[in-house]
């Protein structure tokens, strides 16, 4: 049995303990997610952040790019719609089959509950400093996603992002498959693609809660 952290693993390690498979091309999800047929205006506040991480993406650790950027952003896109869902930082979340026992920290995430997380819909799992990436982002936020994906039970697309620096990357696990999109530089105009991207989770979440409502 495979026993260790969450920040522990790549995403190749992911992928041949859960047979997963990377989709590299044709997936239609992912580019339903990150179509933007929403045009945002130019904002002050989000001009403002746009700068600051301009000036510092390659200077902030990785509390500094937590606390001055994405938390301002999050607060900007606000997924959180009580007694649905609602954000959570810093909570934790474990797998455990015949062949891995795994447990680790999710910097953020959304999913139903009120004081605990229940139901998982989407990660934000590293703010990885610009010029220091000393293990595998895209391989943490895997392992939380399969952990989430087994603890739900159920076949529901999952969301995720993983931050390196400016760059924001986006993922969609489904079932056995997952896909990675391009990398978005926040520094620039990509800064209002992202919110975008982050706000049609919550169209996804509420979508889900109408399917489930019709089935009662």
């Amino acid at each position: 049995m495979i026993t260790k952290s969450f920040k522990d693993w790549d995403s190749e390690e992911v992928e041949k303990m859960f047979d997963l498979t990377r989709k590299w091309k044709d997936t239609p999800n992912l580019n339903q997610w990150l179509s933007n047929e929403k045009t945002h205006k130019s904002n002050p506040i989000i001009e403002e952040l746009k700068e600051k991480l301009l000036f510092n993406a390659d200077a902030w650790n990785e509390d500094e790019l937590k606390m001055f950027f994405i938390a301002p952003l999050l607060n900007i896109v606000n997924i959180y719609h009580l007694p649905y869902y609602k954000p959570f930082t810093q909570r934790s979340l474990s797998i455990k089959t015949e062949q891995v026992d795994s447990k680790g920290e999710v910097e953020f995430l959304v999913a139903t509950g009120r004081k605990n997380p229940e139901k998982p819909f989407f990660f934000l799992r590293e703010y990885k400093q610009e010029e220091k990436r000393n293990n595998d982002a895209l391989g943490q936020l895997l392992i939380a996603m399969m952990a989430a994906q087994l603890n739900n039970e159920d076949d529901i697309p999952l969301y995720g992002c993983y931050v390196l620096g400016r760059f924001w990357f986006f993922v969609l696990l489904e079932g056995q498959e997952y896909a990675v999109s391009k990398a978005f530089d926040a520094s620039q105009d990509a800064i209002y693609e992202i919110i975008t991207i982050l706000e049609k989770v919550k169209n996804f979440i509420e979508a889900y809660f109408h399917s489930f409502k019709s089935k009662i």
